[in-house]
């Protein structure tokens, strides 16, 4: 574009820059999200694959697989803790506690059929039979008139009517007093529960009476219901003991239980702590161990290429996807305010020089091309799964082994320090015949420019005045 632009032809193209460079902030956003998705699956692929290989290298706790994993690993404190002996001592421990509870127990249920209360357990407590059980029964029978009585005198103001003596003579509340009406009302209608032949005196008497009886008899009722309760308590936990006693006998003791689980729990905890050990351990510092047990080294290969596919996918999006959104971020905010500068009347006779909309064209297309690139290398990453192809030694530099030698990454600190280390380096890559590898110019690969290069020189801040134009 050439020429000089008025200010509406100026603010029409600024606002076509905009739409251009808001479409290049939202693929970057999303692709930053579609990015951390991918991490995290990656993560728990390493952790399921580390989870696997602790399995491989411990298949046991015998003294020859931990020597084994020791001699793979390195990991002497595994062979310093001994957990073939602590499992054989924590199991011996528990027989001993086991066969304790079975002494207790029987010694228990020897001081329990001892008590009176179970030793006539069916003399006093049989249903129907039992003397506890009749005389509960009795009581309750003859307890019942009295308790309805009480019933039939229940209201809330009859505690007041027993105090001031309503229905007898020194009842002394004089008529004019609102207290003497409600009392009235109040008698009248407990009275009225009992008949018409009786009046208030009569009912205060009865009531008395039910309320004193059914006092004694609460008391007869709670001390032999706390005798029954005191015997049936004796009686469950007789019955739970010896219930517990045949657990023991036939093996299904909780305890039992726990005993056989401990062989399999123990591995698990040793396991554990190698994952640990491994998880913080450089595994090419140990590879030419690992190498000396195929199997155990493609597991070793496989979780250590699925972390660094996720260290490499995040590097990726922090390096071209992080650093060029705060860019666009920023071409935004100054492009919002330079429309609204120049849509105001006081520009309208300004002119504009066409070339000046080429660096907003431009930061848009670099900002698309760093999205481009970082999708390449995304796929490049997810897609791998030739575990097999990598090495785990220094000479290995397994962002080309994960790429296909396809994208280089010079803004990873692991690849530019190898290239530095290695300046005679050529990417071999693997042919289909077995023994066979091609060797990989630089050259010959799609590049990927350093990220903060790549940014620097793609015009998102460093040419952004005050002003687009």
């Amino acid at each position: 574009m050439s020429g000089v632009l008025n200010s509406g032809q100026y603010v029409a193209e600024l606002h076509k820059a905009r739409t251009g460079v808001l479409n290049a902030y939202n693929q970057t956003r999303s692709q930053k999200d579609s990015c951390r998705r991918e991490v995290s699956t990656l993560v728990g692929r390493s952790e399921t694959a580390l989870s696997e290989l602790a399995q491989a290298i411990l298949p046991d706790l015998s003294s020859a697989a931990v020597e084994r994993a020791v001699q793979m690993t390195g990991y002497t404190t595994l062979a310093a803790t001994n957990p073939a002996g602590e499992l054989e001592l924590a199991q011996k421990q528990l027989l001993e506690s086991i066969a304790q509870r079975g002494v207790d127990i029987r010694n228990r249920i020897a001081v329990l059929e001892e008590h009176p209360e179970f030793q006539n357990r069916l003399l006093l407590r049989a249903p129907n039979t039992g003397t506890l059980v009749r005389e509960i029964a009795e009581i309750s029978y003859f307890r019942e008139p009295y308790v309805e009585t009480l019933r039939r005198c229940d209201h809330p103001r009859l505690q007041r009517l027993l105090e001031v003596n309503y229905g007898l003579p020194s009842y002394s509340v004089p008529f004019w007093r609102l207290s003497y009406y409600a009392d009235w009302k109040a008698g009248d209608e407990i009275v009225a529960k009992f008949g018409a032949d009786s009046d208030f005196a009569k009912v205060r008497a009865e009531f008395l009476t039910a309320r004193d009886a059914a006092a004694t008899y609460d008391r007869k009722l709670s001390k032999l219901r706390e005798e029954l309760a005191r015997g049936e308590s004796i009686e469950r936990e007789h019955q739970y003991l010896c219930d517990e006693t045949q657990q023991i006998q036939e093996g299904r003791h909780p305890l039992q239980e726990q005993y056989h689980r401990m062989p399999e729990q123990f591995l698990k905890e040793a396991r554990i702590r190698l994952e640990r050990y491994l998880a913080d351990v450089d595994l090419v510092a140990i590879g030419d161990r690992l190498a000396k047990y195929p199997d155990v080294e493609g597991m070793a290969k496989r979780y250590y290429g699925l972390k660094k596919q996720a260290e490499y996918l995040r590097k990726t999006s922090t390096e071209l996807l992080t650093n060029s959104e705060s860019g666009l971020a920023q071409t935004l905010s100054r492009l919002d305010r330079d429309i609204s500068k120049y849509n105001r009347p006081k520009y309208q006779y300004q002119r504009f020089q066409a070339d000046d909309l080429q660096k907003l064209q431009s930061r848009e297309h670099r900002a698309l091309d760093l999205l481009n690139r970082q999708r390449m290398a995304q796929a490049a990453i997810v897609g791998f799964a030739a575990y097999e192809m990598g090495r785990l030694d220094e000479d290995c530099l397994w962002w080309d082994v994960i790429t296909d030698g396809k994208v280089k990454a010079n803004y990873i600190d692991e690849v530019a320090q190898f290239k530095a280390m290695h300046p005679e380096y050529k990417y071999r890559r693997m042919k289909r015949k077995p023994g066979e590898t091609e060797i990989v110019d630089d050259g010959d690969l799609e590049l990927v420019e350093d990220a903060a290069y790549a940014i620097a020189n793609a015009g998102l801040d460093s040419d952004l005045s005050s002003d687009i134009s």
